[in-house]
C-alpha cells in the first residue's frame, strides 16, 4: 500500500498595519544600506546571492533618476537555501558596504566573511525585525507614504 503526500504550502503572508511595520523599519535604520539620495524613502530586504534582488538593485543601481528621486534603505537578509550568510557578513565587515553590496550584487564579484559579533548583532536585528513583518520573498520592498 502506498502513501501520498500533498505539498500545501499555501500559507497567509499577513502583513502588519502599516504604521507597525514602519515603527520596526525605523527601529533598524541605522543598520540600513543607503543607495540614492531622494526624498521618497523604500525600505526592502534582499539576499545579495538571489537573483531577483540582484535584478532589483542591478536596475535601481544603474538607473540616475531612480537614485535621485528615491532613497533605498536596504537590509540583507538571507534565504537560507541560497547559504548566503558570510556574503552578508563581508557586506557588514566591509568599510564600504555599499561599494562591496554593488559588487557582490551587480558585477557579480565574489566576498565572504565569517563576521565579528558586531556584524552578527546587525544581522541578527535585521533578520528579527523580518520574521516580525514576516517577509518571504527577497526582494521585499516597502514604500513610505
Amino acid at each position: 500500500m502506498g502513501s501520498v503526500l500533498f505539498a500545501n504550502d499555501q500559507r497567509e503572508h499577513k502583513q502588519l498595519p502599516y504604521d507597525k511595520s514602519l515603527s520596526l523599519f525605523h527601529s533598524i535604520d541605522d543598520d540600513a544600506i543607503i543607495l540614492g539620495s531622494g526624498e521618497k524613502i523604500i525600505y526592502v530586504f534582499v539576499d545579495p546571492l538571489c537573483p531577483y534582488s540582484r535584478k532589483f538593485i542591478t536596475m535601481v543601481s544603474k538607473n540616475p533618476i531612480m537614485t535621485s528621486k528615491y532613497q533605498y534603505h536596504i537590509f540583507l537578509y538571507s534565504i537560507p537555501r541560497l547559504k548566503s550568510t558570510d556574503v552578508v557578513s563581508a557586506v557588514y565587515m566591509s568599510p564600504h558596504p555599499l561599494d562591496t553590496l554593488l559588487e557582490i550584487m551587480v558585477e557579480d564579484k565574489e566576498h565572504s566573511d565569517k563576521g565579528n559579533d558586531k556584524a552578527k548583532a546587525r544581522v541578527h536585528r535585521i533578520d528579527n525585525i523580518a520574521e516580525q513583518m514576516n517577509v518571504y520573498k527577497r526582494p521585499y520592498i516597502f514604500i513610505v507614504n
